[in-house]
């Protein structure tokens, strides 16, 4: 679900508590979600950038431990948000 407010609204059909407190807990859940899905998306973005036929050139294997470290980087930042 893409629009937060369709989440708050969703949640809160589902019987979440309906104060300004509950509804700011929904938006910062569904806000984390949508943080987590984007980093999840950006991982399989940079393991597509993986050299398929590569030449065993150090400019090749340079170039596929860079998108190792940029996968590395992303997946701490996602269990970092956790």
């Amino acid at each position: 679900m893409q629009n937060p407010t369709e989440y708050v609204l969703l949640a809160l059909m589902e019987g979440a508590r309906t104060n300004r407190d509950g509804a700011e807990s929904i938006l910062a859940e569904h806000n984390a979600a949508q943080h987590t899905e984007t980093l999840a998306k950006a991982i399989e973005a940079a393991r597509g950038e993986y050299l398929e036929d590569a030449t065993g050139t150090p400019e090749d294997e340079a170039y596929n431990q860079a998108v190792s470290d940029v996968v590395a980087a992303i997946g701490a930042l996602l269990e970092g948000g956790k």
